[in-house]
């Protein structure tokens, strides 16, 4: 086997390494050191540990290595040959950090794309919910009225000719004793027809009177309204600059998530939402209770 020649071992060494292999081949310890050199035990360490920062000035060090290859019979010119003032070895363990600092930092990049397109993956299922909420409530609900007048007019207009075609065969002056008698029958059938006209008017009278509520949103806020039949004719979250209108039966049930941000309109009219508590959901009726 090749045998490592101590000029490559020296090579490899640091020049604190050096020092303390020729200590202990003079089988000196490091107290016998520094009491020979007049240091403490804790300089002669630093020294075989290549550490100069608590040593002093460079010329300090530099005497203090010299007195030691003094002691140890080592070529003073060849061991401080291998010196190195405290910013190069600062340099090399920077660079020593800088490699791992740069191998972390890759990992945290691909920790954080990750991250990201987790990130992104969730927001773009959020934004796609709220958008399909928003889309669905923002229609106006307005229930349909029929109106029965068409009817009754038909049916009035209807009566109204066979008034007359009967009245034409009572003037007919080829049978005017039947004619009265048709006139006299038909004075019954006249009365259903004026009375199944007057129905649909009574229920066109009584059918219910919708209200209108106009909601302008200033911010975004969460809004629920029921009218009296229970029905619910809004809900959702509104977004900032949204008008939203929407019609029923007085009186409304109302929930405004952000109400100092939304102006309400009754039938026109303006309401005052003053009263109402702030910071928190309001849950009022419309019209308000005084």
């Amino acid at each position: 086997m090749n045998e490592i020649s101590p000029e490559s071992t020296e090579q490899q060494a640091s020049l604190g390494q050096v020092l303390a292999s020729a200590r202990k081949e003079a089988n000196l310890t490091i107290e016998a050191v520094a009491d020979r050199l007049k240091l403490s035990p804790k300089q002669i360490t630093k020294l075989e540990q290549d550490d100069y920062s608590a040593l002093g000035p460079i010329t300090f060090v530099k005497g203090y290595i010299k007195a030691y290859c003094t002691l140890l019979q080592l070529d003073q010119a060849q061991t401080l040959a291998l010196f190195e003032t405290p910013e190069s070895v600062a340099d090399n363990k920077g660079m020593q950090s800088f490699s791992r600092r740069t191998e972390k930092e890759a990992n945290d990049s691909r920790l954080m794309l990750v991250s990201y397109m987790i990130l992104a993956i969730v927001l773009g299922s959020s934004g796609f919910m709220y958008w399909q909420t928003t889309s669905n409530e923002s229609d106006v609900i307005v229930p349909e009225v029929q109106s029965i007048m068409p009817q009754s007019e038909e049916l009035a207009v209807k009566s109204d000719d066979e008034i007359v075609t009967e009245t034409g065969v009572a003037t007919t002056p080829e049978q005017p004793s039947e004619a009265v008698t048709e006139v006299i029958e038909t004075d019954k059938p006249v009365l259903d027809v004026l009375e199944a006209e007057q129905v649909p008017v009574e229920e066109t009278n009584s059918a219910p009177v919708l209200n209108t509520i106009v909601m302008h949103f200033k911010d975004d806020s969460w809004v629920e309204i029921f009218d009296a039949s229970s029905e619910r004719i809004a809900f959702g979250v509104k977004k900032a600059g949204y008008t939203m209108t929407v019609q029923g039966v007085a009186p409304f049930s109302v929930v405004l998530g952000r109400h100092q941000q939304v102006d309400v309109e009754l039938d026109g009219q303006s309401v005052d939402l003053s009263s109402l508590p702030r910071n928190r959901s309001a849950k009022f009726k419309l019209p308000l209770s005084e």
